[in-house]
């Protein structure tokens, strides 16, 4: 009977101690990109950092400016790139993110009329190209940035 609580005891044990490694193994991927958001002729840096997981094909928006941090994304992973839709909640819902009732909305009222955002990251050259569409898919918005691979280990740790 001991030797029974005794093997139960280290298999709880050595499962605990693993489970930080395969929390912290979730993505595959870590993506930074820094350039600008352009509408109606203005424009206005951004940057956005991308966690991927390639178990089920979710991007979690690390930081950004030009997307809601927190947000988790389905993308489509073909040889050449990576795609993603982020959309935005009908007109008259309440928005729990400052970032589109704040900065982005002053310096370009059309964004207000903001739907849906499709990005591609091409996986050769390291580009996103992104558009912004209204509700009636019209392009209201760009996006260019320039994408690099972040090395996990060397992003900064929590604060909490």
């Amino acid at each position: 009977m001991q030797t029974l609580r005794a093997t139960l005891a280290a298999a709880v044990l050595g499962g605990g101690a693993l489970a930080p490694a395969t929390h912290a193994a979730e993505f595959h991927l870590f993506v930074r990109c820094t350039g600008t958001l352009s509408a109606s002729g203005k424009s206005k840096p951004g940057h956005l950092d991308l966690a991927l997981r390639d178990n089920n094909t979710t991007a979690l928006i690390a930081r950004s400016n030009v997307l809601p941090k927190g947000e988790r994304l389905l993308y489509t992973q073909t040889p050449t790139s990576y795609t993603m839709v982020y959309k935005l909640r009908q007109p008259g819902a309440r928005y729990h993110h400052d970032w589109l009732n704040g900065a982005w909305v002053i310096w370009q009222p059309n964004l207000k009329r903001l739907a849906t955002i499709r990005l591609a990251i091409d996986r050769q050259e390291g580009e996103l190209e992104g558009e912004l569409l209204d509700f009636n898919d019209e392009l209201i918005g760009t996006m260019q940035m320039a994408c690099d691979k972040a090395d996990p280990d060397a992003l900064p740790e929590p604060k909490l």
